[in-house]
């Protein structure tokens, strides 16, 4: 006892510190609730297990979903960012996003004092073993130590460690990444005492190389953007004044493909050792060879991983092959002749349990306290990670608290598209966000993030004073540039139909013609031409006309490939072979997305027939 209260008794107890764990655990103390993480080791808390990066197209509008809801994910970035790189920009703004390199050891650092800076959340370093159940609630989590840690509600965010097994060649080791141990114990109570059921997925990481030993000569540059976009509004400029370190692209060869064919035999993947299914999108070196025999060869990006740090990233090459077949494979990229491998490559295997499990608001359905977010739940990735442990930790602190659900509107945010996907779809591999899975994505821009999110994030007690007064100066100022730019004429033609042409950006027309939004960053220009530009297509499609549900599908539209259907989404409705509209619905694990460009390539179909 301390000061008349129980120690290990909390409100909200979070259990894993990675990117997922971070943004629960401080989504529910900034709600007001006393928090407490538990994970295995405190000093990997925000470690990057994989690539030192983040956002990308889809991922990035999640960071700025978390971002406008007072998330950590985008400011981490940020503060830790040694190239910043907008996608996508020669395409529309609804599929453009930020990308950053990040310093993973300062992405660790500062992930780690943001969490301590809070008084209401406190760390504790061990390992959950057990779970005690009473009824429909858990009463507590049991530790390797056998302390026994209470609370109102609790998030399980486990990320790869749960029964983790690293796989190099033939050889295995528990751990759920390279140098960690895993959670052992862990699963049995899942599915006995808990009663959930659970898979098993992998997951894979490249080798990491030294720097000093690269033939940099022979690689194309990639540098990042001048000036730089963030994630966060209250970023200022680089943490370091030397500037943006690039990355560098090179490529696979004839010989790397010959390699790997010779040792497919050695691989765990294919010699039937890993059972766990894989990212489709994120696959391994050997994967691509085997899948896409008839492609010369694949791009490798490599990437910092610190600054000052002589180890790289070679994103692309991720395996399991042993540990001299991947010597061979480096050997035979140029630039990568003379590489010095720092820590081979691996695969982990791990459980999951499936999403289909959880509500709208990551809640197990037939518990009344317990919620799951991460890489536990069936995803793939830091981001995908993050937004779910925000979600789960907003409703743990309104379980804990008594106070209604949050539950993410899918017509409103990525957040919501992937919570839905997850637990009316559920998974058969690692799920990961793209653009195409919103078929809301025109309204779902990277840069009106804030927008949508922000004035839910206020209602919810997330963003702090500044923040909130922040959001609200910057919706004065556009209502007021509205109106400035509905009355202005330049060169005889209405300026706010001008805006509207897909050639024409808001500094091409306005430059300095217009008083207050001269000075505008350029963030806040590109959210306000945006928004100007999509107004006409979001009309179009909110207003499309109905598709009845017993339209049929004809075989030869499923033999073809649908723009806007991954081959993903177009596996799934062979295997089903639906011959209406209706029945297509009915599929599961078919995106919105996918059905919304079925549905267009059926209606014009109809058109055509009509005609």
């Amino acid at each position: 006892m301390i000061g008349g209260r129980l120690v290990n008794s909390w409100d909200v107890v979070v259990v894993g510190g990675g990117h997922s764990g971070i943004e629960a655990a401080l989504a529910a103390c900034r709600m007001g609730l006393r928090t407490l993480m538990v994970t295995l080791n405190i000093d990997l808390i925000g470690q990057m297990s994989c690539n030192p990066s983040v956002g990308g197209i889809g991922k990035g509008h999640i960071v700025a979903e978390i971002e406008a809801m007072g998330g950590a994910m985008g400011r981490l970035a940020d503060m830790s960012g040694l190239q910043f790189r907008m996608l996508n920009t020669r395409k529309g703004y609804a599929v453009q996003a930020l990308r950053v390199q990040t310093d993973r050891y300062r992405y660790r650092d500062l992930a780690r004092r943001r969490l301590e800076s809070f008084p209401g959340l406190s760390l504790r370093q061990g390992e959950v073993v057990g779970v005690e159940r009473k009824g429909s609630r858990v009463e507590a989590l049991v530790l390797h130590d056998e302390t026994r840690i209470s609370a109102r509600s609790f998030v399980l965010t486990t990320g790869t460690f749960l029964s983790g097994i690293l796989h190099q060649g033939f050889s295995t080791l528990e751990g759920g990444r390279a140098g960690d141990r895993a959670s052992r114990r862990l699963s049995a109570p899942l599915s006995g005492e808990l009663g959930l059921q659970l898979g098993r997925l992998k997951t894979g990481t490249p080798p990491r190389l030294s720097g000093k030993t690269i033939d940099w000569s022979k690689m194309v540059i990639q540098p990042g953007d001048e000036p730089p976009s963030f994630f966060s509004g209250q970023t200022r400029g680089l943490f370091y004044e030397g500037g943006q370190i690039p990355c560098h692209l090179t490529r696979t060869t004839a010989r790397t493909s010959e390699i790997i064919r010779e040792n497919l035999d050695r691989s765990p993947l294919y010699s039937g050792k890993i059972k766990g299914i894989g990212p489709r999108y994120c696959p391994s070196i050997e994967d691509k060879i085997v899948k896409f025999p008839d492609r010369d060869s694949h791009h490798i990006f490599i990437e910092p991983e610190g600054l000052g740090i002589d180890e790289v990233y070679p994103n692309g090459i991720s395996t399991s092959l042993p540990v001299d077949v991947q010597e061979q494979i480096v050997g035979s990229i140029p630039g990568l002749e003379r590489a010095v491998i720092m820590r081979p490559g691996y695969a982990v295997e791990y459980d999951f349990v499936f999403p289909d499990q959880l509500d709208h608001g990551l809640k197990v359905r037939h518990l009344d306290n317990l919620f799951l977010a991460g890489q536990i739940n069936g995803t793939t990735g830091y981001e995908e990670a993050a937004g779910q442990g925000l979600v789960a930790g907003i409703n743990a602190a309104a379980c804990a608290s008594g106070s209604s659900p949050w539950y993410p509107d899918r017509s409103l945010s990525y957040l919501g598209v992937m919570v839905d996907d997850l637990v009316t779809q559920s998974v058969d591999e690692p799920y990961r966000m793209f653009t195409s899975r919103a078929e809301n994505r025109l309204s779902l821009r990277y840069h009106n993030a804030d927008m949508r999110l922000s004035p839910v994030a206020i209602e919810l007690g997330l963003l702090g004073e500044e923040e909130k007064q922040g959001f609200l100066r910057k919706m004065e100022e556009f209502s007021a540039g509205r109106a400035e730019v509905s009355r202005k004429v330049v060169g005889g033609k209405k300026a706010l139909d001008q805006l509207r042409r897909p050639e024409v950006s808001f500094d091409d027309l306005f430059e300095k013609d217009l008083s207050g939004m001269s000075s505008w960053p350029a963030s806040w220009k590109i959210a306000f031409e945006s928004e100007v530009k999509y107004e006409g297509y979001i009309q179009i499609h909110d207003s499309r006309s109905p598709l009845s549900g017993d339209t049929p599908i004809p075989g030869s539209v499923l033999e073809e490939m649908v723009p806007g259907i991954s081959n993903e989404m177009m596996l799934r409705l062979r295997r089903a072979n639906p011959k209406t509209f209706y029945e297509a619905l009915q599929v599961k694990g078919v995106s919105p997305g996918a059905l919304e460009a079925l549905r267009m390539r059926l209606k014009l179909q109809k058109l055509s027939h009509d005609i």
